[in-house]
């Protein structure tokens, strides 16, 4: 499955346009319905309706530049209604999160994706070398980790962590970038590293925000939606975290 989709998650992130746009707009849909199964797991009372349509419509809301903190504040309205209908109050504060923090989570940082695939110029090669630091931190942090990893990470959330593995991904990570540099790449060094290291620590937080989710709600994948591979939010909970990073270094840093 590599074979084909890291190369053709490459295209969609070099082509950007409509193609980038359906990716995030599944990202946001597919990513919201696993997060609202994980939540009927541990027994939340879910509407399927608007946990997947408020993370759709923040990345539609990217596309056509209507402002996302309007988007954000009818959501917040929404799940607030929805909790006030439906939650019974011992379960009030849960049940609003369960229903808001897909809105955050995977809409607004799926829309962030957008906004850094289609940022003018640069935008799209951004995205492919966010792709690459994301995938080199998981390959570095797996072997090194392997290979020297004795002191647990974050124990209580993701056991075969390891600070070995944690410390090999920011190795992986200037790989990437020095290699995207090399390839097709025009920025400065020190802008670059800067990216490469951030991208690289908040990615590892997003992949431990995700495996503390799971630990949450009792299950081992997002879902099974990719056979071997878990589901959509294992394989890009990554990259949720780390392409918004570099979006604002690229929209700051001139």
């Amino acid at each position: 499955m590599a074979a084909v989709g890291i190369p053709a998650l490459l295209a969609m992130a070099y082509y950007s346009g409509y193609y980038l746009v359906a990716f995030c707009v599944l990202l946001a849909g597919l990513g919201a319905h696993e997060f609202a199964a994980m939540a009927r797991n541990k027994g939340h009372k879910i509407n399927n309706f608007w946990i997947i349509i408020l993370p759709v419509t923040c990345v539609a809301a990217a596309f056509t530049d209507f402002p996302l903190t309007y988007v954000l504040a009818v959501a917040f309205i929404v799940c607030s209604i929805l909790v006030l209908r439906h939650g019974e109050m011992s379960t009030i504060f849960d049940l609003f999160s369960v229903h808001f923090i897909p809105v955050v989570y995977i809409g607004l940082l799926s829309a962030i994706i957008l906004f850094l695939g289609l940022m003018p110029a640069i935008g799209n090669l951004l995205l492919v070398m966010t792709f690459l630091i994301v995938w080199a931190v998981d390959t570095a942090a797996y072997f090194g980790g392997r290979a020297f990893g004795r002191k647990k990470l974050a124990p209580g959330i993701s056991p075969n962590k390891t600070w070995a593995g944690f410390y090999f991904g920011f190795l992986g990570a200037l790989v990437a970038a020095l290699v995207s540099k090399w390839l097709f790449l025009d920025i400065g060094c020190a802008k670059l590293i800067v990216m490469a290291l951030l991208a690289c620590l908040f990615g590892q937080i997003g992949d431990l925000f995700e495996s503390a989710l799971k630990r949450y709600f009792g299950v081992k994948d997002s879902s099974a939606i990719l056979p071997g591979h878990g589901g959509i939010l294992d394989r890009f909970d990554s990259l949720l975290f780390a392409a918004p990073v570099v979006y604002f270094i690229a929209m700051f840093w001139h």
